[in-house]
């Protein structure tokens, strides 16, 4: 063979190896890359959801536990002056005045909160919102402690000797009643959330036994029913006839800006000896609070002695009321740091918008005085509109106050069965019908129209 001569060709192998060997790779090629990707994706699959399940623990916690309060309430000022008696008439004039038995004239606030329990105003804050809105003598009483009504009355008397006059107190808080224990210096065993009737009676002689005084709070509020669960607020709470019979001194006759008729009406028909009072309060608790209502009666001098010694005698008392609320009122400053948390709010309100949790009433003592509740929110699409559904038991509609339009909207939010509409997917104006939404929960009142325009 000579050099120029092509090599001869290499021997082919037969058909049926080639085909063999090839469809062997394609029978295996599939399994092994299915096989990996489908373990490499449930890998990472798993590796997702265990980073973010605890995010979404974490953020939850933030939301409802570390969350700053939007406002900076310590910031709050009152830089007003309110004298109630230059346009307001007392109930009973000839009580309280200067000229009562050569007496000083007292304005009482009967019932107010600090930050030493759910108020939102320091002592010191509580004591400069009750001169600007003329008060000169003021009951604190924090939720089952002592420690607010204390520093209050340290401060009153350091700083603002001249102005007002600071009794401490307690509010007795479970979930039958609420009681002021007036004139107390020490905590005492608040018992159970759930107290029995000897119990109760167990707490006023204690505080009797003290030097103490016991008076009823906001029996109208305590008796309401409690959204969602059509029971009392309270529930079981005392009659006002136990009380009495349990040797309560005084009773709340306005609360905020609520007038309770009834126990005006059954103290004034009793012949009790000794006889029972009437106090009033604001039940301060936020800044941007109006006063409402002023206890008034007289004490020898103005000190936080001589008025409690009066209380102690069990005065007649009258009240300036105001149920429209006096007109100046401190709003509180924003806080930057919670709009700088707000994102992480959105990421926990998105994971927790599947449902809702109701516990009713806060018992003050750790616990709450209702069934704890869960509410599944589904979201149904009908042709142009959007409607959110509260699951719930009752989906009774009461009648409420009077309102048109986004009001009647925020009204009807508030009860038992909530129809939110999130909105139009056209965002031209167009006329709701309620009777198109859910003809089963159509408002039949004057306060309702069958049908509103929305978008006003």
């Amino acid at each position: 063979m000579s050099l120029h001569d092509s090599p001869p060709p290499s021997p082919t192998l037969p058909a049926y190896t080639s085909s063999f060997k090839f469809s062997r790779v394609l029978m295996r090629l599939p399994r092994i890359s299915l096989s990996k990707c489908l373990i490499a994706f449930f890998y990472h699959l798993m590796l997702f959801c265990i980073c973010l399940i605890p995010i979404l623990v974490m953020v939850t916690i933030i939301k409802y536990k570390m969350i700053p309060d939007q406002y900076d309430y310590s910031q709050v000022t009152f830089d007003w002056k309110i004298d109630p008696r230059g346009y307001l008439i007392p109930m009973n004039g000839s009580i309280g005045t200067h000229n009562d038995s050569g007496g000083v004239e007292i304005l009482l606030d009967g019932h107010v909160h600090t930050t030493r329990s759910d108020g939102k105003l320091s002592p010191e804050q509580v004591i400069q919102w009750g001169i600007a809105n003329g008060y000169n003598a003021m009951i604190v009483s924090d939720h089952n402690t002592i420690k607010g009504g204390l520093e209050a009355k340290e401060i009153a008397e350091t700083k603002y000797n001249d102005s007002i006059i600071i009794i401490p107190a307690v509010e007795y808080s479970n979930c039958r009643i609420h009681m002021n224990l007036i004139g107390l210096t020490q905590d005492i065993p608040y018992g159970s959330a759930e107290p029995s009737d000897d119990e109760i009676k167990q707490i006023i002689d204690l505080t009797h036994e003290l030097g103490g005084l016991v008076s009823v709070n906001h029996i109208p509020w305590s008796n309401k029913t409690e959204s969602g669960y059509e029971v009392a607020t309270l529930p079981n709470h005392p009659t006002r006839e136990q009380l009495v019979e349990w040797g309560v001194d005084a009773f709340e006759l306005i609360n905020g800006g609520t007038f309770d008729m009834q126990t005006y009406l059954y103290v004034s028909s009793l012949s009790h000896s000794p006889p029972l009072f009437f106090l009033s309060g604001t039940d301060l608790h936020y800044p941007n609070t109006p006063a409402y209502a002023w206890t008034l009666l007289s004490t020898p001098s103005f000190t936080s002695e001589s008025l409690f010694t009066t209380l102690r005698s069990r005065p007649s008392t009258s009240f300036l009321f105001d149920p429209a609320g006096t007109r100046f009122i401190s709003y509180p400053p924003e806080r930057s740091s919670y709009y700088a948390l707000l994102p992480l709010m959105e990421l926990a309100d998105y994971w927790t918008s599947f449902y809702e949790e109701s516990r009713g009433m806060y018992s003050f003592m750790g616990s709450f005085c209702h069934e704890r509740k869960m509410y599944y929110v589904k979201t149904v699409e009908k042709k142009e509109y959007v409607v959110v559904e509260r699951v719930v038991t009752d989906r009774r509609i009461i009648d409420k106050e009077d309102g048109m339009g986004r009001e009647a909207l925020r009204k009807l939010a508030e009860l038992n069965v909530y129809y939110a509409l999130a909105r139009l997917l056209s965002s031209s104006p167009t006329t709701i019908a309620f009777s198109k939404l859910a003809p089963q929960f159509a408002v039949s009142s004057p306060a309702y129209p069958s049908s509103f325009n929305f978008f006003r």
